[in-house]
């Protein structure tokens, strides 16, 4: 399968893709697939696949290898994809690296090497190494609030190596996210908390990659095109729509709490890996009475 460069415009919607396993706790390919084409119908850009949403520390690498393989066949190519390939040892992520260039996919992402407080001297030299031996560019996992912080400067001296071609900006530090885009007008950077995506867009943002996008990533195109319209009150009042349900899955768990969105949408997923919890029947309803307004707007707008 070669469709690596299908997509020039990596910017965009893309779903952080969850994971969905089945009663014994193995991947379900079959959910999977419906989750992939869900995700399709709802208009989004692209899938960010193996990362913090897919449960992708709670795999193994050869379960991450094959969640790889088989999300690219899914997408049948009407989708850009993004292999988040982070991991703690500069090994596995090069062998991740090279699964997801031989799946088809557009461009890999990885977190910085979490656990051991590695120096800043490792940490960017192992950046380095992705980015010269990958075959596909690389996308920076900048997550300040559960791994090391970069600072602009070095992010953008990151962003000079010709294979490093963008940012995944997971950081309510929206000041560095404008910064960023001054000093790179070329890179690509991605917001990273949905619950801020309008703000991130409006400080120069070419795109957004979003948990919450594999349940209303329809909502957040309406949003995309509503900021791109100038038609900032009703942009803003889909992000506050968005907020509501946001704020609920905050309460709740947000990664299993997606899943139980999911299936209140009829698209099953299964549980979270432990020692992720099971929601409660009030959890459940609390997210059913936050999704309500999302749901009545679906049926608007289909």
């Amino acid at each position: 399968m070669t469709m690596n460069g299908s997509f020039k415009n990596l910017g965009g919607i893309h779903a952080a893709l969850l994971t969905p396993f089945d009663k014994e706790g193995s991947i379900d390919w079959t959910s999977t697939e419906a989750l992939v084409k869900f995700i399709i119908k709802q208009g989004v850009h692209g899938l960010y696949v193996s990362g913090s949403s897919g449960e992708a520390m709670l795999q193994s690498i050869a379960e991450r290898s094959d969640c790889l393989r088989h999300v690219a066949e899914c997408s049948q190519g009407k989708l850009a994809l993004i292999a988040h390939v982070g991991a703690v040892a500069t090994r596995d992520v090069l062998d991740l690296a090279e699964v997801a260039h031989s799946s088809g996919f557009h461009a890999i992402s990885a977190v910085t090497p979490y656990y051991y407080q590695f120096s800043r001297a490792e940490v960017l030299a192992h950046y380095h190494t992705i980015a010269d031996q990958s075959a596909l560019p690389l996308i920076i996992y900048n997550f300040p609030a559960l791994t090391q912080a970069f600072s602009v400067a070095e992010l953008s001296n990151l962003l000079q190596h010709k294979n490093i071609i963008g940012v995944k900006h997971t950081s309510t530090d929206l000041f560095a996210l404008e910064r960023l885009r001054r000093h790179c007008p070329d890179a690509l950077i991605y917001n990273g908390y949905d619950e801020m995506y309008l703000a991130g867009i409006s400080m120069g943002a070419s795109g957004a990659i979003g948990t919450t996008y594999n349940l209303m990533g329809d909502l957040f195109v309406a949003i995309e095109k509503s900021f791109e319209q100038a038609d900032i009150e009703q942009a803003l009042e889909y992000q506050r729509m968005a907020n509501v349900i946001i704020e609920a899955l905050i309460e709740v768990g947000v990664i299993p709490g997606c899943k139980v969105a999911l299936e209140i949408m009829d698209i099953p997923v299964g549980y979270a890996r432990p020692p992720f919890r099971r929601l409660t029947k009030d959890d459940r309803s609390r997210l059913e009475i936050a999704l309500s307004p999302l749901l009545k707007w679906r049926e608007n707008h289909q």
